[in-house]
Formats: structure tokens, C-alpha cells, sequence
């Protein structure tokens, strides 16, 4: 009987899938940031704009206090 060789181990990553783990990371930095952004710009509505979308100040106050990542 031949002995049997050891399994080939392979690396966890590779450059494949570092290049997505980047890509996803930027991904969700971007979202973030565009996330903060809009919270911010709601806060630069009026009242009717507001209406228009169908929130209240409070709702908008509310939304802009959440944190970007949120």
C-alpha cells in the first residue's frame, strides 16, 4: 500500500479574497457615510419639505441623532 500524502492545507485568504474583503469594506464605509449625510440633510428641511416626505420635525431630529453607522 502507498502512503498516502498530506493534504494540501490552503491559505485562508487569498488575494481574491482580500480584494473582496477590501471592496465590502469600502462598500460599508461609503453606505455609512451617505447614511450620515442624508441625516444630515434632513435637518436642513422645513416643516412642508418634511410633510412632503411624510415626517414630522421630531421623526427628523430623531433620525439625524442616530449615529452613521446605525
Amino acid at each position: 500500500m502507498r502512503p498516502t500524502s498530506a493534504p494540501r492545507i490552503r491559505p485562508a485568504t487569498s488575494a481574491t479574497g482580500i480584494s473582496f474583503s477590501l471592496s465590502g469594506l469600502v462598500g460599508r464605509v461609503r453606505l455609512a457615510m451617505e447614511r450620515g449625510r442624508q441625516r444630515r440633510d434632513l435637518l436642513e428641511l422645513t416643516d412642508r419639505e418634511l410633510r412632503d416626505i411624510g415626517l414630522t420635525r421630531r421623526q427628523a431630529l430623531r433620525e439625524a441623532a442616530r449615529p452613521f453607522w446605525d
